[in-house]
């Protein structure tokens, strides 16, 4: 099958100067309304924006001559400064992390709040999501500059609160193994798990897991009880459907995001902890999964030939555009050179998407096979020629214009394929390969700082490290005192 351009066409390729003028805009200008309806996952729409603008971002080295200034980053340091300390603020005194800053209570709303004990209930006390909390560790670990040293790298999570936060994450969990979206106290009837059943929640619990928990042993300062891991693996192995897709039970309809939701959150189980590939011998995917010839094969079948539509279709009448159209005769069947463009759709008989590309392709990358099941070039090419838009970004459908989700998601696989000119992104984590190795080191400042809990003056000095952090500069009452 095609895998290079037609005779006489040249490759696409990614605009990268382009793209980045539409994501800085994002960035420092005021989105379109139509964004209106998402208040509520500001954090959301921050991760696609800053997560983008690493993708694209090169490398920062020396220039080749003293006389040669380097070029300026992209995300000025204020602006980092500025943005951590807003993801800061959007954490939750019980755990975990809110969407937006109008679901932020003043933390003197909660000083009578006990979250450990069964106190009375307060009205908005759940206002903390998994999703959030996901995007926001994420974040943290964005915004730390290339040219930090390892000390700031291990900083990146200060300020995290790691024991309630993983506290919370575990009462998330439900009896049946599965992860809901929000907690909240319901009077008379205890604490109350919102947000359905959604495989999506349990990708984002085991992120969560692996960033934060690490490998502290009971006893030791800094542990936190588990979540049932065993539980955890049992449901998702059981949301396998009969043609090997995963849904959000085995009698549901599979669907290739709660495919990729399932895989990477069963190989973040049993992830190394550090210097960990997003490819890992997982024994869980080796031996879980009850049929991975029909998983594998399940995702390779969202793949499929895009066609253009005829001039005269009238999309009007269609609830969706039509881009997989049956041949005018069994000639147009045969596998040759016009073959261009290879698109991805999320389940049988759907139309392809942006965002598909990302999770089937990225769910094969996970178990290791996306090179033998993928036809990368038809697939580049359907993302650069029909969903690259001409002001940067890409859009939902051919034609779409571009939005933050999934122009996100473009990226990111354009990123696991390999494309040169960006970041390699890790298919697990959904970030540049770069960020992961700073949660590592994250992971472990938090760790050595919970070693050193208990100690004299140890907590004092966190809080001034993390509020010269915040502030930017050392006040001078600390100069005055010698600190």
């Amino acid at each position: 099958m095609a895998d290079s351009a037609a005779p006489g066409e040249s490759e696409p390729s990614l605009n990268v100067e382009q793209h980045l003028k539409y994501w800085k805009r994002c960035l420092r200008s005021p989105l379109p309304h139509v964004y209106l309806g998402n208040e509520g996952n500001r954090m959301a729409l921050a991760y696609f924006i800053i997560n983008s603008i690493s993708i694209l971002s090169p490398p920062r080295t020396e220039p080749a001559t003293g006389d040669q200034p380097k070029s300026p980053p992209l995300i000025t340091s204020e602006e980092r400064r500025r943005m951590r300390e807003w993801v800061l603020a959007h954490q939750h005194p019980g755990g975990g992390f809110s969407g937006t800053s109008s679901l932020v209570f003043p933390l003197h709303d909660y000083e009578e709040w006990d979250f450990d004990a069964d106190a009375p209930t307060q009205e908005g006390s759940g206002l903390a999501n998994i999703a959030a909390t996901l995007f926001a560790l994420q974040l943290l670990a964005l915004l730390v500059d290339d040219e930090e040293d390892e000390e700031t790298a291990e900083g990146a999570f200060r300020g995290v609160d790691r024991v309630q936060t993983l506290r919370w994450l575990k009462k998330l969990q439900r009896p049946d193994g599965s992860f809901g979206e929000v907690l909240m106290k319901m009077p008379g009837h205890g604490w109350f798990i919102g947000g359905g059943y959604d495989m999506r929640y349990c990708y984002i619990a085991a992120a969560v897991r692996w960033m934060l928990r690490g490998d502290v042993q009971q006893g030791q300062p800094g542990w936190v009880e588990d979540f049932d891991t065993v539980g955890f693996t049992k449901y998702i192995l059981r949301s396998q459907t009969y043609d090997g897709g995963f849904a959000g039970s085995s009698q549901d309809e599979p669907h290739a995001g709660y495919a990729y939701c399932a895989i990477s959150a069963l190989s973040l189980l049993d992830r190394p902890l550090e210097g960990s590939p997003a490819l890992h011998p997982s024994k869980i995917l080796r031996v879980g999964i009850r049929s991975m010839p029909a998983l594998t094969h399940w995702l390779a079948s969202r793949q499929f030939v895009y066609l253009e539509p005829p001039a005269t279709q009238n999309e009007e009448e269609e609830d969706d555009p039509v881009n997989f159209l049956l041949p005018s005769s069994l000639d147009d069947l045969a596998l040759d050179d016009k073959l261009q463009h290879f698109a991805f759709n999320g389940r049988c008989n759907k139309v392809a998407d942006t965002c598909y590309c990302w999770w089937v392709c990225a769910a094969l990358a996970n178990l290791g096979c996306m090179d033998a099941m993928v036809q990368r070039g038809p697939s580049r090419r359907f993302l650069l020629d029909k969903m690259q838009h001409m002001i940067g970004g890409f859009g939902k459908y051919p034609g779409s214009p571009p939005d933050l989700y999934h122009g996100c998601f473009g990226l990111m696989i354009l990123g696991v394929m390999g494309e040169s000119g960006i970041r390699e992104v890790d298919s697990a984590l959904a970030v540049p390969v770069e960020t992961v190795k700073r949660m590592e080191k994250a992971r472990r400042g938090l760790l050595r700082r919970a070693g050193e809990e208990g100690k004299p003056g140890a907590f004092g000095r966190e809080m001034v490290e993390l509020g010269l952090e915040l502030c930017g500069e050392r006040p001078g009452w600390l100069v005055a005192v010698g600190r």
